[in-house]
């Protein structure tokens, strides 16, 4: 095992800059490398983070002396092929979520990558970025007992005059955009809290069917999801009711607000309370009703990041792996088969 991680970022724009903010925050971990199509835009972040070597192609990158691993931050479409390069040349992954377009393909790197004994990390940052960490540890310890329902709601403002920067591929089904796939998040947050999901019921709506974007300034039809509803059954007969919305006004101005979320169960409830808090009840405080009260909310609970480096420098198992994007796939696919069909989908779990 290398005593540091020699890491290679695949992906280079925007999304990169909150990778290096939480990168640099690592001691063991070390960014030698950058890869993006736009040599210009690559140069400069090269420049502003010292990174020392830069590349436009992924697969010249994988071919660097020394690298162990990749961070794959591009968009949605191109990660199979890029995630299944680096595994082929021994490489350990991180990848963004959605981990793929498809469940197939999120199987077959999960198994790719298995079977060449490398760390795979799926990036759903959120269980540490937000309360829901903090909260699974107290859901662990029994503070609610048995789970009853959990509610899941995250609302956010990406109108064309909230977010003029959002740009097209977000709202394009070929790239993975839309509201399904891009909040990913929620689907994985609902099987973090409440275990393995059964089968799911959802609603999916485009309320704003032609939209502009930078790179499209007249505007082009949009023909995924901007909000959507999930109702869950979990296997362990608890339910979730699930609600996002990138059509909500009145959100922070950068439109990136943080998920409400509240599990209720036997023994009391706990919920988040603004961007890191928790309230909670529980009988365990004495008898009877009472308001939920604020609680501890422990240690930070380890982003994916920390989870990858420390995998690949002692062994620890991942908490976020390619196997958790693969579910979230799965159940995004759910949702879609529900709406278009108006039925429950059944989740399949096994080999």
């Amino acid at each position: 095992m290398p005593l540091r991680v020699r890491l290679g970022i695949v992906g280079a724009g925007g999304f990169a800059t909150t990778h290096m903010q939480f990168l640099s925050q690592i001691p063991d971990v070390e960014v030698v490398a950058l890869c993006r199509r736009d040599a210009v835009a690559l140069g400069e972040m090269q420049r502003q983070w010292k990174v020392p070597h830069a590349f436009t192609d992924h697969r010249e990158m994988l071919q660097l002396d020394g690298l162990d691993a990749v961070d794959i931050i591009t968009p949605t479409d191109s990660h199979h092929r890029i995630a299944m390069d680096a595994i082929a040349a021994g490489k350990h992954v991180l990848c963004e979520k959605p981990l793929a377009m498809t469940a197939a393909q999120c199987k077959e790197m999960l198994e790719t990558a298995d079977r060449a004994r490398v760390v795979h990390c799926t990036n759903f940052n959120q269980r540490g970025r937000t309360p829901v960490g903090r909260m699974k540890r107290y859901i662990d310890q029994g503070f609610i007992g048995k789970t009853y329902h959990c509610t899941i709601t995250w609302m956010m403002s990406l109108q064309y005059d909230a977010r003029p920067n959002i740009r097209s591929w977000r709202f394009r089904p070929e790239s993975g955009g839309g509201i399904v796939h891009e909040v990913v998040h929620v689907l994985d947050m609902a099987r973090f809290l409440c275990g393995e999901v059964k089968r799911v019921h959802a609603v999916l709506h485009t309320s704003e069917k032609h939209r502009k974007f930078p790179d499209v300034p007249d505007g082009m039809v949009v023909a995924v999801p901007d909000s959507a509803g999930y109702f869950l059954e979990f296997q362990s007969g608890a339910y979730g009711v699930v609600h996002t919305s990138f059509l909500a006004r009145g959100c922070d101005p950068d439109g990136n607000t943080t998920a409400r979320v509240e599990v209720t169960g036997e023994a009391g409830r706990i919920m988040s309370h603004g961007r890191f808090g928790l309230l909670g009840y529980s009988t365990s405080f004495g008898a009877g009703q009472g308001p939920p009260r604020e609680l501890d909310p422990g240690e930070p609970y380890p982003q994916p990041y920390e989870q990858f480096v420390r995998a690949i420098l002692t062994g620890e198992p991942v908490k976020t792996s390619f196997y958790d994007g693969y579910k979230a796939v799965q159940l995004v696919e759910a949702a879609y088969e529900s709406a278009r069909e108006g039925r429950w989908v059944e989740i399949p779990h096994g080999p």
